[in-house]
């Protein structure tokens, strides 16, 4: 949620869901899956961090080769694609040449994803490109289900899960899903996928999958309801306050601003304060202004598709809803 030596704002949204999929992870159900979805900049590789160093325990609890829980990013890196052979070579490498640095204190690492970039790094080295090139997806993945057995891995957690959706003409995003849910009934493994609402097309008309899951939201906050306005101000004002105004109320008098650039997500709102700091320090002023605030607003198409995705978020929230029941029955 913030930068090294910034400090993490643990707010009720955060606090909930992180709760939620201690929770559910507390459950060994085989071949488990957990979703956890929330907008760009809710929260989600903080909550992963902070889950997996508990799910795990400290190394030194661990015994000789086991290794808990792994993380791993999925990409859409085969022309704007997911490549499943790509992601089974970095869930290879993440067992064989574990980074276990999300298991430090979080105060002592600069970003939740260390480790995904150190994968990032290791794909593209030349050892790997070699290597890989000379195994097939099904090869990779035999290495994958024996090692994940052999070190007692109880958990695989995944980032960005929405890539899996970015598929080819002629594969469908449920059809990934249920080769991983076979992969984590088969070595016993619960699986943890983070992303943004697109990740549904992952669950959607596929009953196996749904009976299989659990979901964890990682709410925004809305100003139509009392108490989440006072939420998303206390919110706004803790960001705030690493900054210089030029009015001690300038934050709360253009509330309103921040959560049509935020959609209610502590991300965006924080991103939206540092954009307006940057036009502050950019005119060589010590205080920000009303005017740098109003430069900070994102363009229209920008706030347009944030605030579509928040409104797909609270339908996969609130399912219930007659027009979410219409849309699935085709009606």
């Amino acid at each position: 949620m913030t930068a090294k030596g910034r400090g993490i704002i643990l707010h009720p949204s955060f606090a909930r869901a992180r709760d939620g999929l201690g929770r559910a992870l507390e459950e060994p159900i085989r071949g488990q899956l957990i979703f956890v979805v929330g907008l760009s900049g809710s929260g989600k590789s903080e909550i992963r961090y902070e889950c997996m160093r508990s799910f795990a325990g400290p190394p030194r609890g661990w015994s000789l080769g086991y290794l808990p829980a792994i993380s791993v990013r999925a990409s859409p890196t085969d022309r704007s694609t997911f490549n499943p052979k790509e992601f089974m070579g970095r869930l290879y490498l993440a067992l064989h040449d574990p980074d276990i640095s999300w298991s430090a204190d979080r105060s002592s690492v600069d970003t939740p994803d260390e480790s995904h970039a150190r994968e990032d790094s290791l794909l593209k080295s030349e050892l790997w490109l070699a290597a890989s090139a000379k195994w097939t997806e099904h090869k990779l993945r035999c290495f994958v289900e024996h090692t994940a057995i052999a070190r007692h891995v109880r958990a695989i957690f995944v980032e960005e899960g929405a890539s899996l959706t970015y598929t080819q003409r002629q594969k469908k995003p449920s059809d990934h899903m249920v080769n991983y849910m076979c992969l984590a009934e088969e070595v016993n493994v619960t699986l943890v996928f983070f992303g943004v609402p697109r990740m549904a097309a992952l669950w959607e008309s596929n009953a196996e999958i749904l009976r299989r899951s659990r979901f964890v939201f990682v709410d925004r906050y809305r100003l139509d309801d009392a108490n989440e306005r006072k939420t998303f101000e206390r919110m706004a004002i803790s960001i705030a306050a690493r900054y210089r105004f030029c009015r001690s109320d300038l934050a709360r008098r253009t509330l309103d601003w921040a959560y049509v650039c935020s959609a209610g997500t502590f991300g965006e709102l924080d991103s939206f304060y540092r954009r307006a700091d940057d036009f502050r320090a950019n005119e060589g002023r010590d205080r920000i202004t009303k005017d740098d605030l109003e430069k900070a607003i994102s363009s229209e198409t920008n706030l347009r598709t944030l605030h579509q995705d928040a409104a797909m978020f609270d339908l996969l929230k609130a399912p219930a809803r007659p027009s979410v029941i219409q849309r699935a029955l085709g009606t």
